[in-house]
């Protein structure tokens, strides 16, 4: 009898550890692919992830854009909502106590001083979580409490060059579900969903099948890969490359020659942020600086560099959409012809034309930066033609001249005396 009793002891803890299992199992079973930190809570701990996806065409870390994102969660009451698990319990959710929220707002902070990953088919992106606190004990039984997380921001999103992506919605709701352990109440799970207050939420194995496709890690890209990206933060930046070639027999391949850039800004953007510099050759741009990521430069209206021959300047995580031009000054006491093209030794965006000592190139056509742009300088200076040689070289030819005369009178004067 004693060992009966001892059995049935075991057999029952055993069933309660499995009821224990199969409670957690009905907040788990329905996780979606998105859904890496939005079910189980750990001690009451609940995390939002907030996803931004970083697009570039040449697939290169970018710096993040500076902005902070403030999550509030407040309670709601739904008037029906219920909760069916893959076994068919059916739990009705109830209003969210905010007692039980040790804090009412979480933030998140992308800055500058980070960098991310982009690819040019958005599928790169970058995570940050939002957490939430509760305390189990200011629950007064067990049930699922439903909540809703709003999203605000420090700044306007298009003030720095992100886009909301189709469907996005500010709104995200949360079910906190609380259980009896040994007696006492815990937050053993939650659900974070995109839909509304009364939303209900059944297994697609219950009876009957249903739809769990609303539930999410939080505000994250719901697009399939290589798809366009869906409910969604998008930061798209390009690249600027610009290149210089001097040429002619008689061109100076060491001369820097001043460049004036001049950028327009994308409609909305106000933001000045950090543009990565990458400089070759002997190319140089004036106010660049260097912190943990790197050499960058404040995106401004103008900017001024100078280029040689071989050298090149390049700018990186420009926001999409702004447009460039640059205008050349020839500092040299030589006309060059100068024209740029956006291949090597094009002229589609400035036509060869000569520019006089001192003077400046007319503007490049103006460029958008909806991809990459390459810019490719080239001044060229031939060799001046027989027809001018007197102008430049007179002085030399007369010596040439005088030292030819006097070879040849030598030569006479030599042949006479023998």
């Amino acid at each position: 009898m004693k060992y009966i009793k001892k059995i049935s002891s075991i057999v029952l803890a055993l069933m309660m550890v499995l009821a224990m299992g199969t409670s957690v199992f009905a907040v788990q079973s329905d996780s979606t692919t998105n859904s890496d930190k939005g079910i189980e809570a750990k001690d009451g701990k609940i995390s939002i992830a907030k996803q931004m996806v970083f697009i570039n065409a040449e697939g290169t870390d970018v710096r993040e854009p500076n902005i902070t994102y403030t999550y509030t969660i407040s309670a709601v009451t739904p008037t029906s909502a219920t909760i069916t698990d893959k076994n068919d319990i059916t739990g009705t959710v109830k209003k969210g106590v905010m007692e039980a929220a040790t804090n009412e707002t979480a933030t998140v902070a992308f800055a500058d001083t980070k960098t991310s990953a982009a690819s040019a088919n958005g599928t790169s992106t970058a995570s940050k979580y939002a957490d939430f606190q509760f305390d189990a004990t200011k629950f007064t039984a067990p049930g699922i409490y439903r909540y809703k997380i709003t999203e605000t921001t420090s700044v306007g999103k298009a003030t720095v060059g992100i886009t909301e992506a189709p469907t996005y919605s500010a709104d995200r709701y949360l079910d906190v579900y609380v259980q009896r352990n040994n007696g006492a109440l815990e937050v053993y799970g939650y659900v974070l969903y995109d839909g509304d207050a009364d939303q209900s939420i059944k297994s697609k194995n219950a009876t009957g099948g249903g739809d769990v496709s609303m539930k999410s890690a939080g505000y994250v890209n719901t697009a399939a890969d290589g798809s366009d990206p869906e409910n969604v933060d998008v930061y798209k930046t390009q690249n600027l490359h610009i290149a210089k070639t001097t040429t002619g027999a008689l061109a100076d391949p060491d001369n820097d020659f001043p460049i004036a850039l001049t950028f327009t800004a994308a409609d909305g953007v106000t933001a000045t942020p950090k543009i990565d510099v990458v400089l070759g050759g002997n190319g140089t741009l004036t106010g660049t600086a260097d912190d943990t990521v790197g050499t960058h430069i404040a995106f401004a209206a103008s900017m001024a560099g100078t280029v040689d021959n071989g050298s090149s300047i390049d700018l990186k995580g420009i926001p999409e959409g702004t447009k460039v031009s640059l205008v050349e000054t020839n500092n040299t006491p030589d006309s060059y012809k100068v024209k740029a093209g956006t291949a090597a030794n094009g002229a589609d965006l400035l036509a060869e034309a000569i520019v006089a000592a001192g003077a400046a190139s007319g503007s490049t056509a103006e460029q958008t930066l909806n991809a990459k742009v390459e810019v490719y300088i080239t001044n060229t200076l031939n060799a001046i033609s027989p027809t001018n040689v007197v102008m430049r070289f007179a002085p030399y030819l007369f010596i040439l001249g005088g030292a030819m005369m006097l070879l040849v009178a030598s030569r006479r004067r030599k042949s006479d005396q023998e």
